[in-house]
């Protein structure tokens, strides 16, 4: 039992919920490269191949897995004195136990794919690199103003993005003009949602010593910068002819005006949770089985959460007896 209570650990240290937008941007990619060459209009849904693409997804974003345990372990400290339940926190596991599941993971993640998509592993291992300087000093890209957010969007928009591309089988290369055309949107979409993702976190992060955007520009200027990429946003999902990035950033928008008049954590923490919900259930009307995907996932955390640590998921607190 001891064995099993510390590989199911293990698997939630890589913080598999956020493995899901990873899966998403890689579906938005997906759709753009299966309809490049032409406007971004038609959405492909259910197939046996599309179902294969989601698979390879999946085996990329272990890549990710490692990057979140790295970025645990950098922030160790900080998460002491943050909010909610930072399970490294919790666990305690020796730093030998946690290089291991990082090796093991970057492994499945570069390797895997190889054979198949080679332009996948190429991406894993930019994953991996990207998330290496924004967890680790002396990089530390977290902990830095506008280095911060600008990392968490490449990171989304332009690597787990072009995952997909990639696996669309289009002939269109990744990072050509015609792709950073279909990427734009993703990217600035993120850069609104990786800044309002921060600010609830602001007291915290200051205490621990991290520097990110928020902490350097104050909650207003921060939201401010949000509200500007989200509205540049809409502008690129416009010059894209993409439909799915521009009704994102509309359902978004209205929550992000409220929260410019009033102030509460309520609708602090909505900028960033309606709108990406919005964007995942867009990506679950794309590809139905990452729909599938994203509900196992959070049925396999609500049950971790409740019987090995009797905490209810998501909210975080103990579960009643």
């Amino acid at each position: 039992m001891r064995s099993l209570a510390v590989l199911m650990d293990i698997a939630f240290l890589t913080r598999p919920m956020l493995w899901i937008p990873v899966w998403g941007f890689s579906v938005f990619g997906y759709r753009c490269g299966s309809c490049a060459g032409g406007d971004i209009v038609k959405i492909p849904l259910w197939s046996i191949g599309h179902t294969a693409a989601l698979a390879w997804m999946i085996v990329f974003s272990f890549s990710v897995g490692a990057v979140y345990v790295m970025n645990q372990i950098a922030d160790y400290e900080v998460d002491r004195v943050n909010d909610g339940f930072p399970l490294l926190v919790k666990v305690r596991y020796p730093r030998g136990t946690l290089f291991a599941a990082i090796v093991a993971c970057a492994m499945i993640g570069c390797i895997a794919p190889l054979a198949h998509h080679a332009g996948v592993s190429a991406l894993s291992l930019a994953a991996l690199a990207l998330g290496g300087a924004y967890s680790v000093k002396p990089a530390y890209l977290s902990g830095r103003p506008v280095a911060d957010f600008l990392a968490n969007a490449a990171g989304y928009g332009w690597i787990a993005f072009g995952a997909g591309w990639a696996l669309s089988g289009t002939q269109v290369p990744l990072f050509s003009a015609e792709y950073l055309r279909a990427s734009m949107p993703y990217f600035l979409l993120m850069c609104a949602g990786s800044l309002s993702s921060t600010i609830p976190d602001m007291a915290g992060d200051a205490r621990g010593g991290k520097r990110t955007t928020a902490v350097a520009l104050g909650a207003s200027r921060a939201h401010a910068l949000a509200c500007a990429f989200l509205a540049v946003a809409a502008a690129a999902a416009v010059f894209a002819h993409d439909t799915v990035a521009g009704a994102c950033a509309g359902i978004a928008m209205p929550i992000y005006a409220v929260f410019l008049f009033r102030r509460t954590r309520i609708w602090m923490e909505a900028t960033y949770k309606i709108g990406g919900g919005a964007m995942m259930i867009a990506a679950g009307v794309i590809m139905p089985a990452f729909a599938a995907a994203a509900a196992v996932t959070f049925g396999a955390t609500w049950l971790y959460f409740r019987m090995r640590h009797r905490i209810s998921y998501p909210s975080l607190v103990p579960v009643q007896s």
